[in-house]
């Protein structure tokens, strides 16, 4: 449960972060003319929410050693990715009333930056677990040295 935990700040918060700045590369794109009405400002902040925790609670699979790795990365991006969608859409952070044309580029940018947060995130715990394996082969080194130094 505290994993999950963990999981759901770091994700809502990185959701959150990266909703800003979608917003101010919208606000930009239009030229400073970025209007919200209905609560759309309210509901578009929970769809973030949303997506945060559709994102980041389905890491904790990375966690079993039940399934391969592939199966692990399509359980945890299949559920994020599904979930994107169905709120992007129930939000308005695109529309399919301009076709499928004006609702592609803010579709494949988002999962666009999905797949390279999964990236990173992939890259920084190879490169942590490499540390962890040198320093326990080091241990294991000293270790050796030591039991032949008493013998």
């Amino acid at each position: 449960m505290k994993r999950i935990i963990e999981l759901s700040i770091k994700g809502v918060g990185l959701a959150l972060a990266l909703f800003a700045v979608f917003g101010l590369v919208a606000d930009v794109a239009n030229q400073g003319v970025f209007t919200l009405k209905n609560y759309n400002y309210t509901k578009m902040v929970i769809g973030a929410v949303i997506v945060g925790l559709g994102f980041s609670v389905p890491g904790i699979v990375y966690e079993t050693t039940d399934f391969s790795y592939a199966v692990k990365i399509l359980i945890h991006m299949g559920t994020g990715c599904v979930i994107f969608l169905i709120t992007g859409y129930a939000v308005g952070w695109f529309s399919l009333a301009g076709g499928i044309r004006q609702c592609m580029p803010p579709i494949l940018a988002s999962l666009g930056t999905s797949v390279l947060l999964w990236v990173v995130f992939m890259l920084r715990d190879r490169r942590t677990a490499e540390r962890i394996n040198e320093r326990i082969r080091e241990l294991e080194d000293e270790d050796e040295v030591h039991v032949t130094k008493e013998a």
